[in-house]
C-alpha cells in the first residue's frame, strides 16, 4: 500500500513553525500562482517545496498508482494546452503539410509556456497540500484557529478532516486488496464497469467510514464536547519571532506577484 501523507512527530525547524502560519503560507503560495501563473515563478517554488520535503524529513513515497496518476495529468494538462493554443511564435505543427492537407494543430512558444504553467501550477498545488498536512500537527492547528476567534466547532471540524483523511485512505486500500483476494478488480473503462466498481469499493468504504464517524460522535458526546462555550487544551500553539519573519517574507512573495502581474516591474516579468 503507498503512504499518505499524514502527520508525524519530528523535532525539524520546519516543524516547529506556528500551525497557523503554515496554513497562511499555504494560502498564500495559491493565491500567488493564481495571481501571476508564470511558469518561471512555479518552477522556483516548486523546487522549494522538495527542498522543504528534504528539510523536513518528509517522506515523499506515495504508491505507484498515485505517482503514475499525478505524472500523467501533469502531462496531459501540459499537452492539451500545446494542441489548442495557436497563439504565440510557431514552431512547427503536430500534424504537418501532406499534399493538399494541413497543416494542423500549431506548436507555439505561448501554448507551451501557458502548458508549463498549468501543468506546474497543478504539481505544485498537490505537493504543497501533502507537505502542509505532513508538517502541521492538526491538535495545534485548532488551538491557533480559535485564537482568531473561530468557534473551536469549526476548528475541530478542520482536525477531524485532517485525521481522517489518512484512515480513509488506509480503508480504502483494505477494500480494494479484499476484493482483489475476492477477484474482483476494480476496471474503469465504460460506465457498466464504473458502476461495478463504485459498488464494490464504495458501498464497502462508505459502511467503515460511517462506522467509525458514529464511534467518534458516542466518544466526543461521552466526553462533553461543546457542552461549555470555552474549551481548554493539553497542548497550546505560541507565536515567535521566526513565525513573523516567516510571514513578513510570504507577505513580500505575495506582493511580489501582485506587481508583477500589474506590470510594475517589467524588468522581472520575462525572468519570472
Amino acid at each position: 500500500m503507498g503512504a499518505q501523507p499524514s502527520y508525524n512527530l519530528d523535532n525539524s525547524s520546519i516543524r516547529r513553525l506556528n500551525p497557523l502560519l503554515n496554513l497562511f503560507l499555504l494560502i498564500f503560495v495559491l493565491v500567488g500562482i493564481l495571481i501571476y501563473p508564470g511558469w518561471r515563478l512555479s518552477l522556483i517554488l516548486l523546487l522549494l517545496v522538495l527542498v522543504l520535503f528534504k528539510a523536513s524529513r518528509t517522506s515523499l513515497k506515495l504508491s505507484r498508482r498515485r505517482t503514475k496518476f499525478i505524472i500523467l495529468f501533469s502531462v496531459i494538462l501540459l499537452l492539451f494546452q500545446v494542441v489548442l493554443t495557436p497563439n504565440g511564435t510557431v514552431f512547427g505543427f503536430i500534424i504537418p503539410q501532406l499534399g493538399g492537407f494541413g497543416p494542423y494543430f500549431p506548436i507555439t512558444d505561448y501554448g507551451i509556456e501557458r502548458g508549463l504553467s498549468i501543468s506546474l501550477r497543478f504539481l505544485l498545488i498537490v505537493l504543497s497540500s501533502m507537505l502542509f498536512v505532513s508538517v502541521t500537527d492538526p491538535t495545534l492547528l485548532a488551538h491557533s484557529l480559535t485564537r482568531l476567534r473561530i468557534p473551536f466547532r469549526y476548528s475541530f471540524a478542520l482536525v477531524i478532516a485532517l485525521r481522517f483523511l489518512p484512515l480513509f485512505d488506509s480503508e480504502n486500500q483494505v477494500v480494494r486488496l479484499a476484493q482483489k483476494s475476492r477477484g474482483i478488480e476494480p476496471e474503469i473503462g465504460g460506465i457498466r464497469k464504473l458502476l461495478r466498481t463504485v459498488q464494490y469499493t464504495f458501498f464497502p468504504l462508505l459502511v467503515s467510514s460511517l462506522s467509525r464517524v458514529e464511534a467518534l460522535s458516542i466518544s466526543m458526546d461521552g466526553r462533553g464536547f461543546g457542552y461549555s462555550n470555552t474549551r481548554t487544551y493539553l497542548r497550546r500553539s505560541e507565536w515567535h519571532t521566526r513565525d513573523t519573519l516567516v510571514l513578513l517574507i510570504a507577505l513580500a512573495y505575495l506582493v511580489l506577484c501582485v506587481s508583477l502581474s500589474l506590470g510594475f516591474i517589467p524588468q522581472l516579468v520575462g525572468v519570472l
